[in-house]
C-alpha cells in the first residue's frame, strides 16, 4: 500500500530508510504506542539493500551485544508467523565456518566458550565429522569448523514487508518514492527534514538508511565512518548433485560461501568493493562469475557441472571495525543513527528495532547494552578490533 496522501508537516518520529532497519524501528516504534511515526524511502520498502541480502540469520559472533542482538532477533524469527501474521520462510539448516590455521581455531573456540554461555548450540567440529555433514564439500585442508546446526534464513522480502504492513495497521505512514534532499538545522536541532514532497518538522529523526546513512550524516554536518562495498550472490539452477538441504558454508580462507536454496545453491566470492556512487543501484559484474565459480570448484567440487541461473549485487554498509553504529548524533540533539551494520542489518533488524524504540521512548535505556556500538569507540573506545567472520 503506497501512501498517497501529502506528507505531513510535523511528525514525532521521522525514520530515512524503509529497509528492514527503517521498517523494524517503525513497527517496533508503533507496537509500543508511538503515534507520528513516518517513515521515508526513496524508492520502495525493502529495494534497497535488504532486497540483495542472503536472508542468513545466526548466533555466532564474537562479540557479546552482537550475541544479544543475534539471540533476541532469533527468538522474534521464531515466534514471526504469530507475531505478524505471515510467515518469513525460516529455514533452520546451520551455518558452517571453515577454518583453516590454529591461531583461527583458537579464536573460535574462544568465542564457542562464550557462545554456549549464553546458552547457544554451538559446536567444533574436526575433518572425519565434516565429511558426514557435508559430503559434497572439500575438507581435506579444513583443521576444524565451528558448527552452528540452529542457525539459518529467512526471506527478507517477507520479513521487511510484514514490517511495514504491520507498522502502517498500528498508525505509522510510509511514504515510498520520496527522496530526502536535506536536513536543516537550528540550534543544534534538526529543525526540518526536507524531501521531493515537502519538508517535515521531525521530533526525533532517525538515520536508518543502509548504504546512504553517510549521505544523510552530512547533510546534518556528520562525519559517519559508513562505507558501502558491493558484493555478488551467484544462484544455480536446479542441482541434485549435491545433498541438499546444504548449510552455510563459509570458507574462511577464500570469503567463499555457499548453501541451499531449495534444490539450486546460492554462492558468493565474498567480495567487498568500493563503488563511485552508493546512492546508485549496484550493477552485477558477471566478470566475479569467474571469480566465484573458481572458489566454487576448489571447496564443492561437483559445482563443476552447474549452470548459474541468475546473480544480484548488493552494498553492505560497513563501518572501519565492521560493527554497527546505535547512538545519539554528536552535536544534533534530536538525531539517532542506526547504521552501518555491515550486511547483518536484516537479520539483527528485530532486535535493533525494538532497542531504538527504547532509546527514544525510555530515556535511553535499553535492554542490550549497546554502548560497544557508540560513536565514541572510534576515538578510542571499545570494539575496535575488525573481524571478518560472516557472510549474511
Amino acid at each position: 500500500m503506497t501512501e498517497r496522501s501529502p506528507l505531513p508537516r510535523a511528525a514525532d518520529v521521522v525514520v530515512i530508510g524503509a529497509g528492514a532497519i527503517g521498517c523494524s524501528i517503525a513497527y517496533h516504534l508503533a507496537k509500543r504506542g508511538q503515534r507520528g511515526v513516518v517513515v521515508l524511502e526513496r524508492d520502495a520498502v525493502g529495494a534497497g539493500s535488504t532486497s540483495k541480502a542472503a536472508g542468513g540469520i545466526r548466533c555466532q559472533w564474537a562479540h557479546e551485544v552482537e550475541m544479544r542482538f543475534s539471540i533476541e532477533s532469533l527468538r522474534f524469527f521464531e515466534r514471526f508467523e504469530d507475531e505478524m501474521g505471515v510467515p518469513c520462510d525460516f529455514h533452520r539448516e546451520g551455518y558452517l565456518f571453515l577454518l583453516f590455521d590454529e591461531a583461527d581455531v583458537a579464536r573460535y573456540r574462544q568465542a564457542i566458550a562464550m557462545q554456549k554461555a549464553m546458552g547457544v548450540d554451538v559446536r567444533l567440529l574436526g575433518p572425519d565429522d565434516l565429511r558426514a555433514l557435508v559430503p559434497d564439500v572439500r575438507v581435506d585442508d579444513v583443521l576444524a569448523a565451528a558448527w552452528g546446526p540452529n542457525d539459518g534464513h529467512a526471506s527478507p522480502n517477507d520479513v521487511v514487508q510484514a514490517y511495514a504492513r504491520r507498522a502502517r495497521e498500528l498508525g505509522a505512514r510510509i511514504f515510498e518514492e520520496t527522496a530526502v534532499t536535506g536536513l536543516r538545522l537550528t540550534g543544534g536541532r534538526v529543525a526540518a527534514v526536507e524531501t521531493t514532497r515537502g519538508s517535515i518538522s521531525p521530533g526525533v529523526v532517525v538515520d536508518a538508511a543502509g548504504p546512504q546513512a553517510a549521505i544523510v550524516g552530512r547533510m546534518a554536518g556528520l562525519d559517519l565512518p559508513v562505507h558501502p562495498r558491493r558484493r555478488h550472490v551467484f544462484v544455480t539452477g536446479d542441482f541434485e548433485r549435491v545433498r541438499h538441504p546444504m548449510p552455510l558454508v563459509i570458507d574462511r580462507g577464500s570469503g567463499f560461501y555457499v548453501r541451499s536454496e531449495g534444490r539450486s545453491l546460492l554462492m558468493s566470492p565474498g567480495d567487498a568493493e568500493d563503488v563511485a556512487d552508493p546512492a546508485q543501484p549496484p550493477a552485477v559484474d558477471w566478470g566475479k562469475l569467474e571469480e566465484t565459480v573458481a572458489k566454487a570448484v576448489r571447496r564443492v567440487p561437483v559445482v563443476e557441472s552447474a549452470g548459474v541461473r541468475s546473480a544480484w549485487a548488493g552494498l553492505r554498509p560497513l563501518t572501519p571495525d565492521e560493527h554497527a553504529i546505535l547512538d545519539w548524533a554528536p552535536g544534533v540533539a534530536n538525531m539517532l543513527c542506526a547504521v552501518g551494520f555491515c550486511g547483518h542489518g536484516f537479520q539483527h533488524s528485530p532486535a535493533a528495532g525494538a532497542t531504538v524504540a527504547e532509546m527514544i521512548l525510555d530515556d535511553g535505556r535499553t535492554s542490550i547494552d549497546i554502548a560497544p556500538l557508540r560513536l565514541a569507540r572510534f576515538a578510542g573506545g571499545p570494539m575496535r578490533a575488525r573481524t571478518r567472520d560472516g557472510a549474511d
